[in-house]
C-alpha cells in the first residue's frame, strides 16, 4: 500500500497528514501548543494533551506513535514530505536529504532563524527515525525562484546580494498550490496574469505570470510586506533606527516588536486574530481591519507593473478564504482596477508537498 507522509514544523505546533497513491487525504492531525499546553489533535478522534513536549521534534514523535498505533508505522511510507521554509539560492527543487544535504541546509539558518530551525529539526529527527524512507525537503521559497533578478535586488551595496542578502519571498508551496488548483476549480485555462493574496497570521502576495512567480511582497523575511497577525509588514527602516537609538531597544527587543508584537496585535491592541477584530465594535479593532485592508490594496496595486496587466485576483489562506468582509473591502479598494475574475482556493500547502513526493520518490 502506497503512503506518503507529509510533516509542517512550526514554532507551537507540528502538523501532519497522510496521503495514498492517489494524492487522497487518508488523514491529517497536529501537535498543538507545545511549549505550553501541549494537545495531539487528529481528525476523526478526541484531542488529548499530551506531556512532555516542549520542541517540534517532540511533537513528531507523539505524531509517529499516534501514526504507528492506527496501523501506520513509519518505515512503511514509500516517501515522507517536509515543508523547509527557505532553500536559499541553491534548492529551488525538492530535493531528497542525506547527511552532506542536511548539512548545507543548517547553514542556512541564519536566512530564516526564527522558522527554518524547527523544519531542520523534524527534518533530522524523521530520518533517525526512519532512515531508508526517501525524506524530502520542499522549500516555502523555491516558487519564487523565477522572479527575474531585478526583483530579487535590495537597494543596499552590491556586495551584500552576494553574501545572500536579496528577496527571495515565501509561502511559494500554498501558491503552487494555487496554480494547480485554480484551473480544476474553474474549469478554465489558467489565467495569465495572476495576483494571489495569501492571508493568514503571515501575510504575502504574488505576481504571478504563465504560472510562474515574478514579484512577491516578502523579500528577505517573513516580516516584509503586508501587515500581519504579529508582524509589522513593511515598515520605514528609520522607524527601527529610531527605536534603538531613541528607545534603547536590543537588538533581541526590536526582533521581537517586529515578529511578535506589531501588526493587527500592535494596531488594535487587542488581538492578532481577524476573527475577533471584525466581531468587535471597539475602534481600535474597525481601525486595524482598515489599515490591514487599506495596506493590502496598496501592496497588490504595485504588484500589477510587474505583470503588466492583471486578470485575476485569487484569494487563499485563513483570511482570505473565510473573511469575505476583509475581501470585500480589498477589492473595494482596487476596484479601478477592473478586475471581476475573483476567486478563493483554499489554502493546502500538504497536498503540494504530498504531489512533490509522489513525483520524486
Amino acid at each position: 500500500m502506497t503512503q506518503y507522509l507529509v510533516v509542517n514544523a512550526g514554532s507551537s505546533s507540528l502538523k501532519f497528514a497522510v496521503y495514498d497513491r492517489n494524492l487522497a487525504l487518508v488523514l491529517k492531525g497536529q501537535v498543538s501548543g507545545i511549549g505550553s499546553m501541549p494537545r495531539l489533535e487528529v481528525d476523526g478522534h478526541a484531542s488529548r494533551p499530551v506531556t512532555d513536549v516542549t520542541t517540534p521534534s517532540e511533537g513528531l514523535l507523539v505524531a509517529l506513535e499516534w501514526l504507528a498505533d492506527h496501523g501506520h508505522e513509519p518505515e512503511h511510507f514509500n516517501g515522507i514530505g517536509h515543508r523547509i521554509v527557505h532553500g536559499g539560492t541553491r534548492y529551488v527543487t525538492p530535493t531528497i536529504v542525506n547527511d552532506a544535504i542536511q548539512h548545507e541546509l543548517e547553514d542556512l539558518r541564519a536566512l530564516a532563524p526564527l522558522h527554518l530551525p524547527f523544519g531542520l529539526g523534524v527534518l533530522r529527527e524523521m530520518r533517525r527515525v526512519a532512515p531508508q524512507v526517501p525524506n524530502v525537503a520542499c522549500f516555502d521559497t523555491a516558487f519564487h525562484a523565477t522572479q527575474p533578478e531585478l526583483a530579487t535586488r535590495l537597494p543596499i551595496p552590491r556586495a551584500y546580494f552576494d553574501k545572500g542578502y536579496r528577496r527571495y519571498g515565501f509561502h511559494g508551496l500554498n501558491y503552487e498550490h494555487v496554480v494547480e488548483a485554480l484551473p480544476r476549480l474553474t474549469g478554465k485555462p489558467l489565467p495569465r496574469r495572476i495576483l494571489a493574496a495569501h492571508l493568514g497570521s503571515g501575510a504575502s502576495m504574488c505576481a504571478i505570470f504563465d504560472g510562474k512567480s515574478v514579484a512577491t511582497t516578502m523579500g528577505f523575511s517573513t516580516a516584509d510586506g503586508l501587515v500581519m497577525g504579529t508582524r509589522t509588514g513593511s515598515i520605514d527602516p528609520g522607524v527601527l533606527v529610531a527605536l534603538m537609538r531613541d528607545e534603547h531597544l536590543s537588538l533581541d527587543q526590536l526582533e521581537d516588536l517586529l515578529y511578535r508584537q506589531s501588526g493587527l496585535l500592535g494596531l488594535s491592541g487587542i488581538s492578532p486574530d481577524m476573527r475577533v477584530l471584525l466581531a468587535s465594535d471597539r475602534t481600535e479593532a474597525i481601525e486595524a481591519v482598515d489599515y490591514y485592508c487599506y495596506s493590502a490594496a496598496r501592496h497588490a496595486a504595485s504588484l500589477v507593473p510587474a505583470l503588466g496587466g492583471l486578470d485575476a485576483i485569487v484569494f487563499t489562506g485563513g483570511v482570505g478564504e473565510n473573511a469575505g468582509p476583509v475581501r470585500a473591502r480589498i477589492l473595494t479598494h482596487l476596484k479601478w482596477l477592473g478586475v471581476n475574475d475573483v476567486h478563493v482556493v483554499p489554502a493546502n500547502e500538504e497536498l503540494t508537498i504530498a504531489r512533490n513526493v509522489s513525483a520524486l520518490v
